[in-house]
């Protein structure tokens, strides 16, 4: 009996500590959004701009007015730190919770988790990289694509060559005139192609005699 006693007055004590004991590792991590050329008023941010922590428990915060955030009680562990806004392109943070405090750092494309970037002072200070683009903006009307077309570019060609060439052949000495015909006699081109009819004439004979 004695023992069942003291089992539950220890299990009760636990349960009380436990929560003073977490509450006092965990951290807030606070910050805001500045201005810079891309986002020019703080204004133009939508009500819904929210600051999240991702790994393991779902922490976020939603943004001021004036651009501050502050997510409470946050557990010691590594976290992706992620501005979620519709119109604009924030940085991605890694914030690191410990009982000592926050620290974070760049996270740089490509590299994996453990490799730190540049450190960032602390509160945070963010400023977006750019404005959100959903649709590829489509291209004007140009004149220069049309002169790129290598079809068109032929035609040109063949179309210069068909006022040049005459002019050429007339400023020709006719002694040359007639030596050049001589020395190239025309060809038909018609007697380079094969005879079609005899052609499948002796298929059909081949075919015949195979059988």
């Amino acid at each position: 009996m004695r023992s069942t006693l003291l089992l539950i007055f220890l299990l009760t004590v636990l349960n009380v500590l436990a929560p003073i004991t977490f509450a006092e590792n965990t951290q807030n991590v606070e910050g805001r959004l500045i201005t810079n050329h891309v986002l020019d008023d703080l204004a133009n941010l939508e009500p819904t701009t929210r600051v999240m922590l991702h790994g393991g428990k779902g922490y976020s915060a939603l943004v001021r007015k004036d651009g501050k955030f502050v997510i409470d009680d946050v557990a010691p562990g590594s976290y992706l730190l992620d501005v979620l806004s519709r119109k604009y392109i924030y940085p991605k943070l890694r914030v690191d919770v410990s009982g000592m405090g926050v620290t974070q750092f760049l996270t740089m494309p490509g590299f994996e988790w453990g490799s730190l970037g540049p450190a960032v002072s602390y509160p945070l200070e963010l400023a977006p990289r750019d404005t959100a683009k959903y649709f590829v903006e489509r291209e004007g009307f140009s004149i220069a694509s049309i002169f790129a077309n290598p079809l068109l570019i032929m035609m040109g060609v063949s179309v210069l060559m068909l006022f040049v060439m005459p002019k050429m052949m007339a400023n020709l000495d006719p002694e040359e005139l007639e030596q050049m015909k001589k020395n190239q006699p025309a060809i038909n081109p018609l007697e380079q192609l094969p005879d079609i009819s005899s052609t499948l004439a002796n298929w059909g004979k081949d075919k015949g005699n195979k059988k």
